[in-house]
């Protein structure tokens, strides 16, 4: 047996691993000097702010002015409310129309003798009442559940013949 070729083989291996290590080493500081310098006050302001506590326990009279204080902020803070425009026609055009217009999934058709009959047999709080909690393939509110109870009713009124 050929004693030597054992000998090539394991330096040609180690030439290898060798070499592998070193493209290892060249990567991993090629890739720490891609990335973006780290420290600095700006990113000490977002750590503090992602790991500070969601809220506080306070007792007494700096209690009762603490909530005094963050419910005068809420209140300063919070939009001032929207005047709600109660208009069937447009509700029934944004939304109603779609099944009503055409009839999908047996939905009664706008105006028709459909209508005047599950007026007469159900009344129309009852109409208004299905329309809010929604009734066999129709979901509640329609699909929307932004409209209000009035809204509703100006939409089942307007659909009335």
């Amino acid at each position: 047996m050929n004693q030597n070729g054992g000998g090539a083989f394991g330096r040609k291996v180690g030439g290898v691993v060798l070499a592998l290590i070193i493209l290892s080493a060249a990567l991993y500081f090629f890739a720490q000097s891609m990335q973006p310098e780290t420290g600095g006050a700006g990113e000490a302001a977002l750590a503090a702010e992602r790991i500070k506590p969601v809220g506080a326990v306070r007792s007494g009279e700096a209690g009762a002015e603490a909530l005094a204080q963050a419910q005068a902020a809420t209140a300063a803070a919070a939009p001032a409310p929207e005047e709600v425009v109660v208009d069937g026609p447009s509700v029934y055009d944004g939304l109603c129309k779609t099944c009503h217009d055409t009839g999908v999934a047996e939905a009664p058709i706008k105006g028709s003798e459909q209508m005047a009959a599950r007026l007469d047999e159900k009344g129309l709080d009852m109409l208004v009442q299905n329309a809010i909690n929604g009734l066999n393939a129709m979901p509640p509110r329609g699909g929307n559940p932004s409209l209000t109870d009035e809204q509703i009713r100006a939409a089942v009124e307007f659909m009335l013949p």
